[in-house]
């Protein structure tokens, strides 16, 4: 049976992608291949946001073009699809020539079929100098040389967001223990720096009885903590109509009502759609993580209006205060560097504002350019180096905090989800206040047997090794450390 094997780059909502597709090609025709090695057809499911998520996807399509190359008794088929397919195919098939199709977010209809009819005929010929060179564009062939026949692309009609969830329909890639739960797709809120609307289109929300229906499923499997996802998971539901349960907090109270996961986790909350309903049920309702990722970007209101974030700096801090009320309470935040037009004083106001000690996680960005977007043509661009040193000093200035934060939850218990075991025979686990794939996690040593993976256990904080921490089993109840800010400690 021929077997795929999936690359998925870029962000959980790609990854969710991801998973439908192999959810629609495996089954009686096609197996899930572990290991690229064993694959007779690869997906590469590309992000196109950046240009360093480009540089990625280009290395990473030239790797398997390679593998593809050199496969002398077994032949191996190669699509790209995904963010990057979607805004430039043409990009991808001057490229890469050897590739065997490209398509973007539209999922063809029938993909199974589509890849069988593709695995009819041999495998696209890899030009000699792709074959061996990761990154080399196309484009750049030397005069005389060989062009190969157009690359098919393929096509569908509708957007590949799909309203509920079908037999097979998608299949869970992440650990056993959580999975990411989609609630909407593309964006309306046109921020000025940002190509997502460009590639995945306006905002289209769920109805919330097919996201109901399929946290059912995913807490059927086992999953022990759901994490809700979109562009911008507090817009969810503003096209829905005025019924106020199609609003994010309506739709909490639906999921907490209808399934009996532990935790639910929210990602990607804008500022500006980030409503008292939904900040009410973060306060009150314990089975919702105390957790909120609420990317600000910036603080300086010259630079949030240039940005078209739709707010300012008062709104981050009623957000901000309003949750410092909630013992515990775990903020992240992302920040953009380098904006067009960023001063020097923008720049310390974010600085000062990330060394205060407001948020818990951050990740920083250095402002890419992208074409298309209001923001590529702005005046006054930041030296591209000037602006990866101001995000550098943003993440310096977030490590000491984030340091002295986690140095004050050592000696104290938490509630920990076991999300794997490594090698070492060491439990890699979680508390509320850590993210999947984006936060530092947690290992539990001296186990002893007592658990396994997907188990909720009480673990007491032993130390920290960098942006992670170290715990043990105990009987104790989860305690708190309390949400002092200010000061710098030693990393």
């Amino acid at each position: 049976m021929p077997a795929i094997f999936m690359v998925s780059l870029g962000c959980a909502k790609n990854l969710v992608d991801s998973e439908i597709f192999l959810g629609e090609t495996l089954g009686d025709d096609f197996e899930l291949a572990l290991e690229p090695e064993d694959a007779d057809f690869v997906i590469i499911n590309t992000c196109g946001f950046l240009e360093d998520a480009r540089k990625e996807g280009r290395e990473v399509i030239a790797e398997f073009l390679a593998m593809k190359s050199g496969r002398k008794k077994r032949p191996l088929w190669v699509a790209a699809a995904g963010c990057w397919a979607e805004r430039n195919p043409e990009i991808l098939a001057r490229d890469f020539p050897g590739l065997d199709a490209i398509w973007g977010l539209r999922t063809p209809s029938g993909l199974a079929e589509i890849i069988r009819e593709i695995m009819q005929n041999p495998p696209r010929p890899v030009p000699a100098k792709h074959a061996g060179n990761r990154s080399k564009p196309a484009g750049n062939r030397a005069k005389g040389a060989e062009t190969p026949p157009p690359l098919p692309q393929l096509t569908a009609s509708g957007l590949g967001h799909r309203d509920a969830p079908r037999d097979g329909g998608r299949l869970v890639t992440t650990l056993p223990s959580f999975a990411y739960l989609r609630l909407s797709d593309g964006c309306d809120n046109r921020c000025a720096y940002c190509a997502i609307p460009l590639i995945r289109g306006p905002l289209r929300s769920r109805k919330p009885e097919a996201v109901v229906e399929e946290a059912r499923i995913l807490a059927d499997q086992g999953v022990q903590e759901l994490v809700l996802i979109s562009q911008d998971t507090t817009a969810y539901g503003l096209d829905l109509g005025k019924d106020g349960n199609g609003r994010l907090a309506g739709l909490l109270e639906k999921l907490l009502a209808a399934v009996k996961v532990p935790r639910l986790r929210v990602l990607y909350a804008h500022p500006a759609h980030l409503d008292a309903a939904t900040l009410d049920l973060l306060r009150r309702e314990d089975r919702l993580c105390r957790y909120l990722d609420l990317p600000i970007q910036h603080v300086s209101d010259r630079v949030l209006a240039a940005m078209n974030r739709g707010y300012g700096r008062r709104r981050i801090m009623e957000i901000v205060e309003k949750l410092a009320e909630v013992e515990d309470f775990t903020l992240r935040t992302t920040s953009l560097a380098g904006f067009p037009g960023e001063s020097a004083a923008d720049f310390q106001e974010v600085l000062a504002f990330v060394a205060a000690g407001h948020f818990q996680h951050l990740g920083a960005f250095a402002y890419s350019s992208e074409s298309g977007t209001p923001a590529a043509g702005l005046a006054g661009a930041v030296d591209p180096d000037l602006a990866s040193g101001r995000r550098d000093e943003i993440l310096a200035a977030q490590a000491d905090v984030a340091f002295q934060w986690l140095n004050r939850r050592v000696g104290g218990t938490e509630e920990v989800l076991l999300d794997a075991m490594d090698e070492e025979d060491t439990f890699i686990g979680r508390s509320r206040h850590e993210a999947p794939d984006a936060d530092g996690i947690i290992y539990i040593q001296d186990w002893e047997g007592k658990c396994r993976v997907g188990d909720y256990v009480s673990a007491c904080i032993t130390g920290r090794d960098g942006y992670d921490l170290l715990g043990k089993i105990t009987t104790g109840k989860p305690t708190s450390f309390g949400k002092k800010k200010g000061g710098r400690e030693k990393k």
